[in-house]
């Protein structure tokens, strides 16, 4: 069993993702390009970064989970095993 719950590795990527789109069009549009081109600009941003963010949490998903370790031994001090002097 994996330590993170199921998509949260995607669920944070759309989000950097949409952030980052956004940051793509503001800033596209304050260097001078049309407001068409910024946008294209900032889909493109969107599309790159969800699917890498997916494609992270596919590897993550798909790992093979950590072996356990294997239980404490049972120490047990036992006087039989040498005698008293």
């Amino acid at each position: 069993m994996n330590a993170l719950p199921p998509y949260t590795i995607a669920r944070y990527g759309v989000y950097a993702a949409l952030a980052m789109a956004v940051a793509a069009a503001w800033l596209g549009t304050r260097a001078g390009y049309p407001f068409d081109q910024a946008l294209m600009r900032a889909i493109f941003t969107f599309v790159l970064v969800t699917t890498v963010a997916f494609g992270a949490e596919a590897i993550v998903l798909t790992s093979p989970p950590r072996p356990q370790p294997p239980p404490p031994a049972d120490h047990q001090s036992d006087d039989t095993d040498q005698p008293d002097e």
